[in-house]
């Protein structure tokens, strides 16, 4: 892992987002850049537009001098651009923040996207509004670690996977490798099955077969846990085995499917409870 990209509005929200993006730019010994992005209001007149661009300046200029200054702070705690083992920069963009995720992760082969989340109450909300995690999360194709201003201090030691034994998790779990290997993390490779007896015998022989050959030097533990609903059984394991991040894959949805129905890292990523390192999936 070399590049982390972290989004920040400035807010708590963002701040725990970007201790999480310092923790893993540390172990990994990777670059961190700062994003802020700010956007120009719609106008209607050549008075309003003068303004808006007025305006736009102005918090330009103060994102900048946060931006610095988030930095400093970063050089003379974590020992960043200099002994702390990673380096760190800044940008301010006008855009919209999807726009700049998916051109910055393209372009500057940007490894991971951690940035904050606080999900949505209000189930009109999930369904109309979303939130900025989501929007990116749909939008880029590269991981994103999302952070819920709630969460503990960071700390990436234990990493339950959701497994579904498919093609995609042998793909998604070498991303999954990559960022415990930075940290000596334990993995625990979850199947959730709605009633007793549902167990996949050989399918799951065969998978977790695979995956040891796979990854012979990772400590994997492979569990199977029984729950009708499989948001709830995760969040049972991970609490009770004491997990640090949940990860799972996104999968893509034909257009009509994703009308009606809302995946389960999306539920996972409006709920907000636990820092969650989203991978994608192909249909």
């Amino acid at each position: 892992m070399n590049k982390i990209l972290c989004p920040t509005d400035f807010s708590g929200t963002s701040d725990k987002a970007v201790e999480y993006a310092v923790h893993i730019a540390q172990h990994a010994g990777a670059h961190l850049t700062l994003l802020h992005v700010v956007h120009l209001p719609i106008v209607d007149t050549s008075e309003t537009a003068l303004v808006a661009s007025e305006l736009l300046g102005e918090q330009m200029r103060n994102a900048t001098d946060k931006l610095k200054a988030t930095v400093l702070h970063l050089e003379e705690i974590y020992g960043a651009n200099r002994d702390g083992g990673f380096t760190c920069d800044y940008l301010v963009k006008e855009a919209l923040l999807t726009d700049v995720a998916k051109q910055l992760s393209k372009q500057e082969n940007y490894d991971l996207i951690v940035m904050g989340t606080t999900g949505c109450d209000s189930t009109m909300e999930e369904l109309l509004i979303g939130s900025n995690t989501e929007a990116v999360m749909e939008e880029v194709k590269c991981p994103v670690f999302s952070v819920p201003r709630d969460a503990a201090p960071a700390k990436v030691e234990r990493i339950v996977y959701a497994s579904d034994y498919s093609e995609e998790d042998i793909a998604a779990m070498r991303e999954v490798v990559q960022l415990g290997s930075c940290f000596g993390a334990k993995i625990d490779v979850v199947h959730i099955v709605k009633k007793p007896g549902e167990q996949d015998g050989e399918d799951a022989a065969a998978f977790r077969l695979e995956m040891q050959g796979l990854f012979p030097d990772v400590p994997l533990t492979f569990q199977e846990v029984v729950n009708r609903h499989r948001d709830e059984g995760l969040m049972e394991f991970y609490n009770q085995a004491g997990g640090d991040v949940l990860a799972m894959v996104r999968r893509e949805k034909g257009f009509l499917k994703s009308l009606f129905t809302q995946s389960l890292a999306e539920r996972m990523t409006y709920q907000a409870k636990v820092p969650l390192l989203i991978l994608h999936g192909k249909k």
